[in-house]
């Protein structure tokens, strides 16, 4: 039912579980390199096990003959690219589910680990009720690593759809998957892909660097394709993300109207590109002992003066549809060939290709043999430009000079410098002065700021001596004071953080102590003395016991403090505590006989003071008191004397 680049298709009848399927023989010429042998079988058992509705399923693989085969899922509703050629762009709802329905294949196979390299229209094939299937998981790298060379248009229906980082012959990701998805979504919302030029190499010369900036076309979907293809990998919405916005915008629109598709017997397979050229089964691989590079899939009559825009076709029911780099397709002559005439010629009518197409094919093919492994821009000699010197500036200002030399500046790692700012260019490579391929990668090591600084031990240290391994280490402080019953003032409690690193220029937070808290003063009044002292005593304060008369407190019982109950004394302070002796007693002195005089001080001398004298105006001796002699009397008590 068709030929690829890479082998030809079959419709077969699976006659154990009586169904359709498609069977394509890669051509011989493949089974002699065992480094594409090698990878066929692991890539092939790989996409067998790859079980997804929106996945081309492969049912079986294996080599008949020495012919390396793959038995596939038989979709008889065409391509998306047939799609767009036959009945135009989609509107937005169905864009948005075919793009939901191709990222729910992506996003499985991501998962996985695998990476499909060569996403494009031609190989997004309908099923007979219209959902989509993803075509050629598993063959598209076995293909690129093999050492027989595939014919042009293999080569530039690939590239077509190709991220910046692939045309630059760089490794391909997940991320090089959702940039082409998002070319695809573009093409089927527009009719054509992004950037203008009058091949394909120079569409993917102003690729690279550049985003995509979606026209009005795409409507809602133009934000989701702006993240898709940025022309930094990293910059592109990842699998995942894709996967939610388009569930979430699916949600939102009106449901879409089917798309009308043309029931068809045509299937494009791993290493097929958009189209397949229709065959009768005696039209030969091989003429004069040489690979038919020069078939018409290669070489179009009335293409146009774009011939690294040649696609394989595809013919179904005797037609063929090629889909060109210009908005709409080119009219392709039609072929037609009885079965009947077939078994007669052994051969297919050849058609008459015009001498100078002829030879525009043949410069492409010697053009295009060495491109296959390294990409499309390597066919030409190499722009080389100075690389300018973007060390130590800003990473936004170095992106803009190495873009305007014509490079690509490419975040290769990001480290710490205790030299260069937080933001800015610590190396690049190439060198500053030197030569590279306009349009290569410059890669880029970008500071992160000084990295983080071990944290000194402070602790019991003074502020000052604190201070001092802080700023030698690149660390600032704070303070905050605190009372400690172990830590003398001025000396380091605690600090955080307390170990480990820390940012550099970071704030360490100190807690210095104030030494110990005052203590409040009890109420120790009728406590006994004893009492008393272990009181103070727990509150680490010294106890000094003093003796006090009283004439109303009971002997034995503290009367006061100094200082006084609820007042505050540092720790191991001199608490005075009186304590009651009871009242103070003393004796009246026996004065009789004494000069009045002497008989004054004798009563002063125990505390006792005369209130009154009785006797003559002319009397020097005492007679006696009143109370008597040898009463007892409270200390300070007025004596009446009486005087001859």
């Amino acid at each position: 039912i068709g030929r690829g680049a890479s082998g030809d298709v079959y419709l077969a009848q699976d006659r154990t579980l009586g169904r359709k399927v498609a069977i394509k023989l890669l051509h011989a010429n493949l089974a002699g390199d065992p480094v594409f042998t090698k990878r066929f079988r692991a890539e092939a058992n790989a996409a067998a096990a790859l079980n997804h509705p929106s996945i081309m399923r492969v049912f079986d693989w294996g080599e008949s003959s020495g012919t390396p085969y793959l038995v596939l899922e038989f979709l008889s509703g065409g391509s998306l690219r047939e799609y767009i050629a036959q009945s135009g762009v989609l509107d937005p709802p169905q864009t948005a589910t075919l793009a939901l329905q191709t990222a729910q294949g992506l996003s499985y196979a991501h998962a996985k680990g695998y990476v499909h390299r060569d996403l494009k229209p031609a190989n997004l094939l309908f099923d007979e009720e219209g959902r989509v299937r993803i075509a050629d998981f598993g063959l598209a790298r076995s293909l690129s690593e093999a050492a027989w060379t595939e014919p042009v248009g293999v080569l530039i229906g690939t590239a077509r759809y190709a991220s910046p980082e692939l045309a630059l012959g760089l490794e391909s990701s997940a991320a090089s998957d959702i940039y082409s998805f998002g070319l695809v979504i573009y093409e089927a919302m527009v009719g054509r892909i992004p950037f203008s030029g009058d091949t394909t190499v120079s569409i993917l010369m102003s690729r690279i660097g550049a985003n995509v900036e979606p026209p009005e076309e795409t409507s809602v979907l133009s934000d989701l394709i702006r993240s898709c293809c940025r022309a930094e990998p990293s910059e592109r919405i990842s699998t995942t993300e894709l996967l939610g916005e388009l569930e979430r915008l699916v949600r939102r629109l009106d449901p879409p109207k089917p798309l009308s598709l043309i029931p068809q017997i045509g299937l494009i397979l791993p290493g097929s590109d958009p189209e397949l050229t229709t065959i009768s089964p005696a039209d030969p691989l091989v003429v004069d002992g040489s690979p038919n590079l020069m078939t018409p899939s290669l070489v179009a009559a009335n293409a146009g003066p774009d011939l690294f825009d040649l696609e394989d076709r595809t013919d179904v029911g005797g037609s063929a549809l090629s889909l060109n780099s210009s908005e709409e397709p080119p009219t392709q002559e039609r072929e037609t060939a009885s079965v009947e005439a077939a078994k007669t010629a052994g051969v297919r009518r050849r058609r008459r290709w015009r001498v100078p197409a002829l030879i525009a094919a043949g410069l492409v093919i010697v053009l295009f043999a060495g491109a296959v492994g390294d990409g499309l821009i390597k066919i030409f000699p190499p722009v080389k430009v100075q690389v300018p010197s973007v060390s130590a500036t800003e990473l936004s200002f170095a992106k803009t000079e190495l873009v305007k030399a014509g490079l690509v500046p490419e975040v290769s790692s990001r480290i710490y410098s205790s030299t260069v700012p937080d933001g800015a260019v610590i190396t690049e490579q190439p060198r500053a002065g030197t030569y590279a391929v306009k349009g290569s990668a410059v890669q880029l090591v970008v500071s992160l700021g000084h990295g983080p600084v071990e944290i000194p031990i402070v602790s019991n240290l003074t502020v000052s001596q604190a201070e001092s391994k802080l700023r030698s280490a690149g660390l600032g402080y704070s303070l905050t004071q605190a009372y400690s019953e172990t830590v003398l003032a001025g000396t380091v409690i605690s600090y955080q953080p307390s170990s480990g690193s820390a940012p550099y220029r970071s704030v360490v937070q100190l807690t210095v102590s104030k030494g110990p808290a005052l203590r409040q003063i009890p109420d120790l009044g009728g406590m006994s003395s004893q009492q008393a002292t272990q009181e103070l005593q727990q509150l680490r304060l010294v106890a000094v016991l003093v003796n006090t008369y009283s004439d109303t407190v009971p002997v034995g019982t503290v009367i006061s403090t100094s200082p006084p109950a609820g007042a505050f004394a540092a720790r191991g302070s001199t608490v005075t505590v009186s304590v009651s002796q009871g009242p103070h007693l003393v004796q009246v002195p026996n004065v009789l006989g004494d000069t009045i005089a002497a008989a004054k001080a004798a009563l002063a001398n125990v505390g006792l003071t005369v209130s009154v004298i009785y006797g003559p105006a002319n009397a020097t001796r005492a007679l006696g008191t009143n109370p008597p002699a040898a009463t007892t009397v409270h200390y300070g008590t007025s004596v009446s004397l009486y005087a001859f």
